[in-house]
């Protein structure tokens, strides 16, 4: 019986047209990928391959062989595909919402606590924008969306998870008065960088225009960008500054800085929303999990 760890040598070299850089491909060393070959050749009784100095090629056996193995590889990774299908069919799949900045601030953790209490759960994750936080659910794309609040529309239902001040980022190469924080007043003349969100009264702009008001202070203009990933990008190139949840901290970005404001800052809730008539035991108990994980002193 053929060795199908030899066919898979096989098809590598073949492909490849070169030992070495098929044994890198396979992670092997070349010596023991050239002896499989020749074990291979042996158990067939014929050449697979014309070996020269510089080049590998296929014999007429070889090109004959080839499409064979292939489909033998492919059969036998298909067994293993066909297997693990059946076992996520019986599973049940939860769909989040998730925005952008979520995936790299607390949704980690969140997942991996979830994932050690209820691993039978597969869940599917499902990138928007703020301004597209609700529809998912609407559409009925998601049956849960973690969502900034305020959220005011009617079928759906939220629930706070919890509520983090406003932190700064600047770039690294603006001095301030303090290492540690910035006072608001240090913002004076300075772009201010933002995005929006599913409701006026939740963009960055309008969360700040009372705040610096308060302070008399006056940046320099105002630019809007759809992610927060673009208003880091133009930070980072010295464009301006932009207010990030104290959670965005975690993300560290050549060229950019983050600090705590000196002043009491606008506050960001988060929220986990699903539509008011679900009925979904599975969801209900990702929402409890949720609200008891954030809960925790050190979420």
């Amino acid at each position: 019986m053929i060795d199908v760890r030899r066919l898979r040598y096989f098809v590598a070299v073949a492909e490849e047209q070169h030992f070495s850089r098929a044994a890198e491909r396979l992670g092997i060393s070349q010596p023991p990928l050239s002896e499989h070959i020749h074990a291979l050749e042996r158990e067939l009784g014929v050449p697979l391959f014309q070996r020269t100095t510089r080049s590998v090629s296929l014999t007429e056996d070889g090109l004959n062989l080839l499409p064979h193995a292939r489909r033998i590889l492919r059969d036998i990774d298909r067994c293993g595909e066909v297997i693990r299908d059946a076992r996520w069919q019986k599973m049940s799949t939860l769909r989040i919402g998730i925005l952008h900045a979520h995936a790299y601030t607390f949704l980690p953790r969140l997942l991996a606590a979830w994932a050690k209490q209820r691993p039978d759960v597969r869940l599917s994750l499902l990138e928007h924008a703020t301004q597209d936080q609700t529809t998912v659910l609407s559409t009925g794309d998601a049956d849960l969306a973690f969502v900034r609040e305020p959220v005011h529309e009617a079928g759906l239902t939220v629930t706070r998870l919890f509520s983090e001040p406003y932190w700064i980022a600047v770039p690294e190469s603006w001095h301030t008065g303090r290492k540690d924080r910035i006072s608001v007043t240090e913002l004076q003349g300075w772009r201010m960088i933002g995005f929006p969100s599913h409701h006026a009264s939740g963009s960055t702009r309008t969360l700040f225009r009372d705040f610096l008001i308060k302070h008399k202070v006056k940046t320099a203009d105002f630019l809007q960008v759809r992610t927060m990933h673009a208003a880091l990008a133009l930070v980072a190139g010295e464009q301006g500054f932009t207010p990030v949840p104290r959670s965005q901290r975690r993300l560290m970005l050549h060229g950019v800085r983050y600090l705590p404001l000196a002043e009491t800052p606008p506050q960001l809730s988060v929220g986990i929303a699903c539509r008011s008539q679900s009925d979904s035991a599975l969801a209900q108990s990702f929402i409890d999990f949720s609200v008891a994980h954030f809960q925790q002193p050190d979420w």
